[in-house]
């Protein structure tokens, strides 16, 4: 029986590891296109753009960043707990670091709003882009609840004006070295409404999300 029960949480372990894959695909792939149409091209002053979609059994939010506008930052429920969600962010760099793909796996230290973040931030895809570019995506640590983690980022937000990430040094590792930009903010005015849509969304029209 114990061996069965083994079995079994490999099995699904391993379902979610191909599952979180195939997001991450999609996401760079929708990264590629969008800097190909856009080709990291001057935005609007005051542009804020939002999209909320379906990724296989993820409900990924997402918004572009103000300093980089093709780095976006994305909230993603896992539609098997949709009280939960995580965060994932990007980095793009043209600086042509021969070593950047021994970032994958990578914990990178990473200060939110000047605040440190003791777990860092793990390094999940390193993606080469037009030969000369490549964007490092990283997700924050944890799933956490997501009635909690929305009002702890809005209280951030309101307090200072704005959310931003930043890439910080520690021994062994200075992004400098890698990333042209170290940080970058997103305006989060309409997160509270737009993760209220992704959880309905997750929930079904059965659920009233309040």
């Amino acid at each position: 029986m114990y061996k069965k029960y083994g079995v079994y949480y490999r099995f699904n372990n391993y379902e979610r590891n191909i599952t979180m894959k195939r997001l991450l695909i999609i996401i760079s792939l929708h990264l590629f296109l969008f800097l190909l149409i856009f080709s990291y091209q001057a935005q609007a002053a005051g542009e804020d753009e939002w999209y909320v979609e379906e990724f296989d059994t993820y409900i990924v939010t997402a918004v572009n960043g103000e300093i980089t506008h093709g780095d976006k930052l994305r909230f993603f429920i896992n539609k098997g707990d949709c009280t939960k969600m995580g965060i994932l962010f990007s980095f793009s760099t043209m600086k042509n670091d021969r070593n950047i793909q021994d970032l994958q796996n990578k914990k990178l230290p990473i200060k939110i709003n000047g605040h440190t973040i003791h777990d860092g931030a793990e390094v999940i895809l390193v993606q080469p882009l037009f030969g000369t570019m490549n964007t490092v995506m990283m997700q924050a640590p944890g799933l956490k609840s997501i009635k909690d983690m929305t009002s702890s980022i809005m209280s951030w937000y309101n307090q200072d004006n704005f959310f931003g990430i930043q890439l910080v040094s520690k021994q062994g590792f200075n992004p400098e070295d890698y990333f042209d930009i170290t940080d970058n903010n997103w305006k989060l005015d309409k997160l509270p409404e737009k993760i209220t849509k992704a959880q309905s969304i997750c929930f079904g029209p059965e659920v009233v999300v309040g």
